[in-house]
């Protein structure tokens, strides 16, 4: 059995209906989830793969402290279809 790791982004998106941005800011937006996407298959166990996880979610974090909440992003590990 193997598992995949999948991460979803947080990412800003222009609401306004006339697409208006100013100097890069939008007139009107707001914060979306983007899909799920597949990020690394772990042909292990269960518990190796939620810690490889945890180096993501770990890297992540700095990522957010480095950049700002635009670098935020979700992970979660779930099992292959066979």
């Amino acid at each position: 059995m193997s598992f995949v790791i999948e991460r979803r982004r947080l990412l800003e998106v222009c609401t306004d209906p006339l697409r208006r941005c100013y100097h890069g800011v939008f007139a009107k937006s707001e914060l979306q989830w983007t899909a799920w996407e597949s990020l690394e298959t772990w042909p292990k166990t269960r518990e190796e793969a939620d810690e490889r996880m945890e180096y993501f979610k770990d890297l992540n974090d700095y990522a957010v402290r480095e950049r700002g909440q635009g670098a935020r992003a979700e992970f979660r590990v779930v099992e292959a279809a066979s």
